[in-house]
């Protein structure tokens, strides 16, 4: 069952799946204590799940008790190793109270070398940005050290999940594994001043997790600084030399640039306003005018641009052929994720709804239609490859239509006003920005 989830999480529903660092994970069997960020539901879980199982262990994950609520719900969760923490908010005092116990088991997975797995800001968030460290985390910790006497060794792994794109099919997904730490000098004070401890192995554990983690936290102009980002990353890895479909190098330069944003704002806060007013304006006319960032200044030679319209066109039909054989379960999943409001879950329906069961269920009806209609397993198999093959294609060629159709558009009308104000700002916002990268 793990495998098939494996294969569809890391193979299918992402086009590419990296770890780095994986040689940071502890041995099986040493006590580790997982934190990561937490951006996009369940598959931030999955994520870590599918990059712990390079050595076949299962670890014990820590949840919201807020998704607990409905039994049914809860048996699958707890059959998954999944055990709830409540926060004041999400239940009565009887709820909070169990958390005692819960801690307890927890910290018994540590003690009996296992792998915890917790999301310490006990809530995702949509976008870049981490928020602060519960309590949980830490007392979990201390409690194993100190059912172990303080001799126990639990090392503390944090992580970065890292999406290029939280909701589209066939984006790609990067795990970070930092280095593992313990936390022995705040032994004494905890056994002094348990509260401070806390706070003091979480100030410890968030550094480490932000040390990783492209931390966009001026939430008022978060929108420039994440559109700012997107402009800068293919321009810093080619001035370093580097292959911009490198995940760990894109997120490197989306950190230097949010660094370099943060400084300018500390260091000229007139540049950094004109800058947040360029960006902002820069976005609004994009939108306005339905041209992605990426057309824009972009040179593209008419030799280059007329292979591309014809690799479009002799590509359509596959496109179109894995579009509408996908549509029914598209849409079921679409209607299904119209009704939940968080959309940071959508993903996580579209995958274990979608591309989990829907997916499969609808293949298996359509090539039981083949098969009725053909009589025959080659017929079947062939439809299966080329159905296979055209649906994994298709996200792609729908990037690369909209990103010819923004070419297209600015080579047309490059000298209306609204374009050359747009590539005007572009070239502005970077005349701000290179001296503060290079």
């Amino acid at each position: 069952m793990i495998r098939m989830l494996c294969f569809v999480h890391n193979v299918v529903y992402y086009r590419r799946f990296v770890v780095k660092d994986i040689e940071n994970i502890p041995h099986r069997g040493v006590p580790t204590f997982v934190i990561a960020n937490h951006q996009n539901g369940m598959m931030d879980a999955m994520a870590i799940l599918h990059t712990l199982y390079h050595d076949w262990r299962q670890p014990v994950f820590i949840a919201r008790g807020d998704i607990f609520k409905k039994d049914s719900v809860a048996r699958v969760l707890r059959f998954l190793k999944i055990l709830p923490v409540f926060r004041k908010r999400d239940g009565g005092r009887d709820d909070i109270e169990k958390d005692i116990d819960i801690f307890r088991q927890a910290s018994k997975v540590l003690c009996n070398g296992g792998t915890l797995v917790i999301f310490p800001e006990a809530g995702h968030q949509q976008g870049h940005y981490m928020n602060t460290f519960k309590k949980g985390f830490s007392r979990i910790a201390f409690m194993a050290e100190e059912m172990s006497d303080f001799k126990l060794g639990v090392r503390i792994l944090p992580m970065n999940i890292h999406y290029t794109d939280y909701f589209e099919f066939r984006s790609d997904l990067l795990v970070t594994c930092g280095e593992p730490f313990t936390f022995e000098e705040f032994f004494q004070q905890y056994k002094e001043s348990p509260n401070q401890a806390y706070i003091s192995l979480n100030e410890k554990a968030r550094a480490r997790v932000k040390s990783m983690t492209p931390d966009i936290d001026i939430p008022e102009h978060y929108k420039e600084i994440e559109t700012i980002t997107r402009m800068t990353s293919e321009h810093i890895l080619l001035r370093k030399g580097d292959s911009i479909h490198d995940l760990p190098a894109q997120k490197d330069a989306m950190m230097e640039t949010i660094a370099a944003v943060k400084g300018l704002r500390d260091s000229d806060k007139l540049a950094f306003e004109r800058l947040m007013g360029d960006t902002k304006e820069y976005m609004q006319l994009a939108e306005k005018l339905k041209v992605e960032d990426w057309a824009v200044n972009r040179e593209v030679s008419a030799a280059r641009l007329a292979a591309w319209m014809a690799s479009a066109v002799v590509c359509s039909p596959f496109a179109l052929f894995g579009f509408l054989n996908n549509l029914v379960p598209s849409t079921i999943i679409g209607q299904v994720n119209a009704r939940i409001e968080d959309p940071m879950m959508h993903s996580t329906f579209r995958y274990a709804l979608g591309t989990a069961v829907a997916v499969p269920l609808w293949y298996v009806l359509v090539l039981l239609f083949v098969w009725l209609v053909s009589r025959s397993l080659v017929a079947v198999f062939v439809y299966l490859s080329v159905a296979a093959v055209c649906g994994l294609f298709f996200p792609s060629y729908r990037r690369n239509f909209w990103k010819l159709v923004s070419v297209v558009r600015m080579r047309m009308s490059g000298q209306k006003p609204g374009f050359k104000r747009l590539s005007a700002l572009k070239s502005e916002i970077f005349s701000i920005v290179e001296p503060l990268l290079f």
